[in-house]
């Protein structure tokens, strides 16, 4: 784990639950900030917590799994579920093409106890643990590549009162997105983007302004204005 822990305070974890994933609060702040992509994890599926007033919320702990034949990457000195920290939301970043499940019903049991907020899984999970001799933890609190699913047909049958999301088969081809510890996590019903913390303060800023815009935009159109001049009189083009 690096030394250079990056507190993320409460407050701030509040004030990016006000605003949803998508593009016109999140994503979008993200890609006027130069992220090509919107800081959008590509496949990951809302599996457990659903509704529309679902929202995953927390900095990241991430974890890299590596293929069981890996002799040169470094083990773990304790199980990646008991090192998790509390209040976080854990990442795990699977081998593309791996077959076994990286998450199950016990992991999600402990994972409860540690105060762990729910689970973004770039792979395979299942309410048991799985055939585990095909990876294994290798490294946490380190950059992870999350990349869009090819060719994994999962299901995740985890306790729902941890939330939980999951990478589904989508041969969309997206770039990959790359995850840091205490980056933060933001997941609902429309998908899960992730925020470099050091451009927190900035999101916050751009989605307040989208969010008034949009409504004034909304009122504009109740009003019975058309789309075109609400557009251009409120976001400056139709």
């Amino acid at each position: 784990m690096p030394d250079n822990t990056v507190v993320v305070s409460a407050e701030t974890i509040i004030q990016i639950r006000r605003f949803s994933s998508c593009d016109v609060s999140v994503a979008d702040a993200l890609i006027k900030l130069h992220h090509p992509n919107g800081g959008y994890l590509p496949d990951i599926n809302l599996q457990t917590g659903a509704g529309h007033d679902f929202k995953l919320c927390g900095p990241a702990f991430t974890v890299q799994m590596v293929p069981a034949s890996d002799t040169e990457s470094p083990h773990l000195a304790q199980h990646f579920v008991d090192a998790g920290e509390k209040n976080t939301v854990m990442v795990i970043s699977s081998p593309k093409n791996s077959k076994n499940a990286v998450w199950g019903g016990l992991m999600t049991a402990r994972a409860k106890v540690r105060g762990i907020k729910g689970v973004v899984i770039d792979g395979r999970g299942h309410s048991i643990l799985g055939q585990s001799t095909f990876t294994r933890p290798s490294r946490i609190q380190v950059p992870i590549t999350i990349h869009p699913a090819m060719n994994a047909e999962s299901n995740l049958e985890c306790d729902p009162e941890i939330k939980t999301l999951e990478g589904k088969q989508n041969l969309r081809s997206f770039p990959p997105t790359t995850v840091n510890p205490y980056d933060i996590i933001l997941g609902d019903e429309d998908g899960v983007v992730v925020i470099p913390h050091q451009e927190i303060d900035q999101v916050l800023d751009i989605c307040t302004r989208n969010t008034r815009v949009d409504q004034q935009c909304l009122e504009a159109l109740k009003a019975g204005h058309n789309i075109a001049d609400t557009f251009l009189q409120f976001r400056g083009k139709p």
